[in-house]
């Protein structure tokens, strides 16, 4: 039975999509910028793990103040996944946008996928439209909620074992997939 979450998709190319998918992220445990990041996230979530997520992605350090810094945490430590909206005032904040956030709340939870334009687009093209704003919370928690139907409609050979977050092999998965 098909997730709500994936509504319309179609259904070969979705069985496709599984049996490609330990061929597409073979080598995904092969990044060791990412691996070597993933496994530097201990404990509850700090704002230490922004900073690893941040040097993982590249993107330029932020310099918040003390009240600024605990109001991202509180937002940070009190969701719950799948849930998205907490952060939605995050992005009010300069160079914070929802591709920056996915990526905290990646490497902070492991549960949370990173969002990607390329995945967002194999979604389209699989029959279950997902758009990609940087600005929008609303179209992050949409991407959360599609990863998640495919996490559930997985057959048994669909998720490789290979040690790494299913988020992350499916997002890898679905930026490979033609």
């Amino acid at each position: 039975m098909i997730p709500v979450e994936l509504f319309g998709i179609h259904v070969e190319t979705c069985e496709r999509f599984y049996d490609e998918l330990p061929g597409l992220v073979s080598d995904a445990f092969e990044d060791k910028a990412y691996v070597d990041s993933l496994f530097q996230v201990e404990s509850e979530r700090s704002l230490e793990h922004l900073n690893i997520a941040d040097a993982w992605a590249n993107n330029t350090p932020l310099i918040w103040n003390e009240d600024l810094e605990n109001e991202v945490m509180m937002a940070l430590r009190t969701i719950h996944y799948p849930k998205v909206n907490l952060l939605e005032h995050i992005l009010s904040l300069d160079n914070v946008d929802t591709v920056r956030l996915s990526q905290w709340m990646h490497f902070s939870t492991n549960v949370y996928p990173i969002y990607s334009e390329k995945a967002c687009e194999t979604l389209t093209r699989m029959g279950v439209p997902t758009p990609f704003n940087r600005n929008d919370i609303a179209s992050y928690g949409l991407y959360v909620q599609r990863l998640e139907g495919l996490k559930q409609y997985s057959p048994a050979h669909g998720l490789p074992e290979i040690g790494l977050p299913r988020a992350r092999i499916l997002q890898l998965g679905l930026e490979r997939f033609e």
